[in-house]
């Protein structure tokens, strides 16, 4: 059945493109257009009738993209990477893998050494070996489909080579050689158009690029570094045999690769490309490393934005001196304040830079940091600048000592700065204006509802005029839809499709309206789990306003969910204990359609249980276990309560067994449990 539907798309496809070429391309049509929407009507029903091959959904095709990128659901999540910046970094990433798996110190563990080019990561899907759609990263889950535009980079093949399986995703980086930047720098400049301020940002321009007569001009690059979907006819042992496949099927990889069995020789790899960065042809921003073997992969598995099994280990920033002529200090969502100094413009790591984050009062301080001084900056991690020091022999007689102050820019209402802690606050909440756009800011960010069109200027702008005060009132602009289109740089169809977006926002997952509210120390991997354990915003919000009191069940329950411990559980209960912050989700649920939280339905005993782990584990880590039985659909709690279906039990096990017993909760050992999962792998 399954070949056949594919058999049956692959023909109705092929006829699509080949009418599609001799209408578009030749100008030569063989069948009217009524015959040609009617191959597409049959093509777009069969992938309606079975979602399982909505990766194959028919873009549309033509001498020129749309007007507007189509988005796309990446069919498994392109991750990030996290960050080393020392190799003291590097070793600790060494010793948690060896950790996770329970290897031995004398296993000899496989790692790949690879450039980490600095440019566009990029998914492109082959069926059949021809290249089906080419999608951007975007936020990690969709992205934009830039096919076209993909098709104009030489190193990108539009057929496979060789033996290919029937659907694969081979993913890589988009780049601009260094020579080819600054040949586009020199015509954009000649031109009276922008300047890019990188390469990077060059290929990111180009690739989304509406014009496919301009970016011909473009000469990008790409290499390919990983995979992502694919059919069961492909398989590969490690990252090496995968480089090697892709070449095989004609598709570039970078030739400074290596593999290396220790931390000695990714040093000696280190250091080559530091001493030859300059001499690259492209920009690099660090070193990736990543455990080799495909099934210690898969064991590591995942974090909420990148894999266990990698590292990018970034490369010595580089330092420039510039002057510092003012300070301003910031208000964030939370009421931080951070001073921001203001400097002579100055080129770092590639980017113009005029700000750097000074961070908190008391590092200005520690550094003795002045209006007027000469600094050193660096860029540090991707983009953030950063004070190294202050230049003290090039200091000008009688420069002021820095002197917080203790009322907010923003609202003018004091501020307070805890005991032991380096970040000063406004304490005015949503009645300071800061606050509350960053807020607004935030709601509608890509993670949280994501509306389009609902920009940082918008924001201000609709909130500097009284449209938008809190969340609920973006709702409500479509009230506002006259005015709106009067303005300037706005039209009828920019504020259309505005509330079309929003109205499109109405219906939203748990965790994204958790991570939307912008709650201290909530990011998106606690919102999801907070998400799974309550289920529903209106009994998680009963659940925090009960959880007041220390000694209740709900209080007990909330600190013992996996990483929500009790400095992240009293900021939830003062959010929620707020009258005005309940005022705001009273008015909001009159809007909203919250989609209740489960873990997606998984054929296990353990889906949907709260699970508590207890003593010292002898098959595997205590890491591997918590991500085993998440992939069977568990919550993994770190403490025992009355809400706890099941407790395994390593040796030793202590005071969690006991209260088990007395909570007449199931105890299985680990011996038990790793059989129960080991007979759910082999169904």
């Amino acid at each position: 059945m399954k070949n056949k539907i594919l058999d049956t798309l692959d023909k109705l496809i092929q006829q699509i493109n080949y009418h599609n070429d001799k209408y578009h391309s030749n100008d030569n049509p063989e069948i009217t257009d009524a015959d040609f929407d009617l191959l597409c009507k049959e093509y777009d029903e069969i992938i309606k009738k079975y979602p399982q091959y909505q990766f194959l959904e028919r873009k549309s095709v033509g001498s020129k993209p749309s007007n507007q990128f189509q988005k796309h659901n990446h069919r498994k999540p392109m991750g990030s990477l996290i960050n080393a910046f020392t190799f003291e970094d590097v070793s600790e990433f060494i010793t948690r893998t060896y950790k996770f798996l329970s290897l031995e110190k004398n296993f000899k563990l496989l790692f790949t050494c690879e450039p980490k080019i600095d440019g566009l990561s990029i998914s492109l899907s082959y069926y059949k070996g021809n290249l089906l759609n080419a999608v951007t990263r975007g936020d990690g889950n969709t992205g934009e489909i830039v096919t076209e535009n993909v098709k104009t980079i030489k190193d990108i093949p539009h057929r496979l080579k060789g033996n290919y399986p029937q659907f694969v995703e081979i993913r890589g980086e988009i780049f601009m050689k260094k020579n080819n930047f600054e040949e586009l720098n020199k015509i954009q400049l000649q031109s009276g158009k922008k300047i890019f301020a990188n390469a990077r940002n060059a290929a990111a321009g180009s690739i989304r690029q509406k014009d496919l007569n301009i970016l011909k001009n473009r000469k990008l690059n790409f290499f390919a570094f990983s995979i992502g979907d694919f059919t069961d006819d492909f398989d590969y042992k490690n990252q090496v045999d995968l480089l090697r496949k892709f070449q095989l099927m004609g598709v570039k990889t970078n030739n400074k690769n290596i593999a290396v069995h220790n931390i000695k020789d990714m040093k000696i790899f280190y250091s080559n490309i530091v001493s030859v960065r300059d001499k690259l042809e492209y920009e690099i921003d660090g070193v990736v490393y990543k455990v080799s073997d495909k099934k210690l992969q898969d064991r590591l598995g995942n974090l909420s934005r990148a894999p266990r099994w990698a590292i990018a280990h970034k490369l010595p920033p580089e330092i420039v001196e510039t002057e510092l002529y003012g300070i301003e200090t910031q208000v964030g969502r939370t009421g931080a304040l951070t001073p921001v100094g203001k400097l002579k413009p100055v080129r770092v790591g590639g980017v113009l830079v005029s700000n750097v984050s000074l961070h908190n009062e008391d590092e200005i301080s520690r550094k003795d940091i002045r209006v007027g001084d000469i600094i050193k900056i660096q860029r540090a991690g991707d983009v953030i600048p950063q004070v190294v020091e202050v230049v003290k022999e090039k200091r000008k007689q009688n420069l002021n000592i820095y002197v917080p102050s203790e009322v907010c820019p923003s609202c003018n209402n004091k501020t307070h700065k805890t005991e032991n802690e380096a970040i000063r606050r406004c304490v005015s909440g949503v009645n300071c204006p800061a606050q509350a756009v960053e807020k607004l800011k935030h709601f509608v960010s890509k993670n949280a509802l994501n509306i389009e069109g609902l920009g940082n200027k918008l924001i201000e702008m609709l909130y500097g005029e009284g449209i938008v005060r809190d969340f609920s009132d973006i709702f409500n602009i479509k009230s506002y839809k006259d005015k709106l289109e009067n303005k300037e740089g706005f039209g009828e169809l920019s504020v259309s499709k505005l509330l079309n977006s929003i109205e499109s926002k109405k219906k939203i997952t748990l965790d994204r309206l958790i991570y939307a509210l912008g709650i201290r120390q909530i990011g998106e991997t606690n919102s999801k789990l907070l998400a799974l354990n309550y289920s529903s915003f209106e009994n998680f919000c009963n659940e925090m306003v009960m959880a007041k009191d220390k000694s209740s069940d709900s209080f007990s329950k909330l600190v013992s969910i996996d990483q929500i411990g009790e400095s992240i559980a009293e900021d939830l209960v003062i959010y929620f204990n707020s009258a005005n912050n309940l005022a705001i989700f009273k008015k909001l649920l009159n809007y909203l359609n919250i989609e209740k939280m489960n873990n997606p339905s998984i054929n296990s005993p353990y889906y949907n249980k709260v699970v508590v782990l207890t003593g010292t584990l002898k098959n595997m880590s205590r890491d591997e276990a918590k991500q085993t039985l998440q992939n069977l659909g568990a919550k993994v709690n770190s403490s025992v309560s009355k809400n706890t279906d099941v407790l395994i039990i390593g040796d030793q096990p202590g005071s969690k067994a006991k209260k088990a017993k007395e909570l007449n909760i199931q105890i299985i050992e680990e011996k038990e449990w790793i059989e129960i999962v080991n007979g759910l792998k082999t169904k």
